[in-house]
């Protein structure tokens, strides 16, 4: 019965402290290399109090060297987020390399209203896919170059029997006229 009460109490008392949940997720459907790739970053106080200084850091997870940032800025400050707001963070990267990347979760730092540093850490996306130039053109490109080839092997195969249909009911139909005619 103690260890209930404990517990009990521990969420309570947690309850009275800002409690930030984050989510970590790209909004591209696919990843490649040299191409777009948006980070979305929401974070939501369910806490019953406000959290002030919170920063955002994904420093760790997007090294200089394999992503270069096209938009934004992989860490964002918020003076503050009261309890049940939530705010959102966007930055747009470019990777420089392919392989398999592991989306590690962006570390946000804040303070209760009592000054006390809280660490809490976002989604995680794990081992993904980052496509190669030329494998990601040879999945999603139009393919001008493959369909220009096959309707030029199609037009001998469905020209060369037209024709020869045209030229006999050309014949035929001259011929039913004359008869007519006669």
């Amino acid at each position: 019965m103690s260890i209930l009460f404990v517990v009990l109490f521990a969420a309570v008392a947690a309850q009275e402290n800002p409690i930030l949940l984050a989510s970590k997720d790209f909004l591209n459907d696919v990843i490649a290399e040299d191409k777009h790739l948006t980070m979305h970053y929401v974070i939501h106080n369910i806490g019953t109090e406000v959290a002030n200084d919170v920063v955002i850091d994904d420093a760790a997870g997007f090294p200089a060297g394999e992503f270069e940032v096209v938009s934004g800025a992989l860490s964002a400050n918020f003076d503050a987020i009261a309890a049940g707001a939530n705010v959102s963070h966007a930055v747009v990267l470019k990777p420089l390399t392919s392989g398999m990347h592991n989306f590690v979760p962006a570390m946000i730092k804040y303070k209760n209203p009592s000054g006390d540093e809280l660490v809490t850490f976002s989604s995680f996306l794990d081992n993904n896919p980052i496509l190669s130039t030329t494998e990601y053109n040879r999945k999603h490109s139009p393919h001008l170059v493959d369909w220009l080839i096959f309707v030029g092997l199609c037009t001998p195969v469905l020209l060369i029997p037209f024709l020869m249909w045209h030229s006999s009911h050309s014949k035929y139909e001259s011929l039913a006229a004359k008869a007519k005619k006669a």
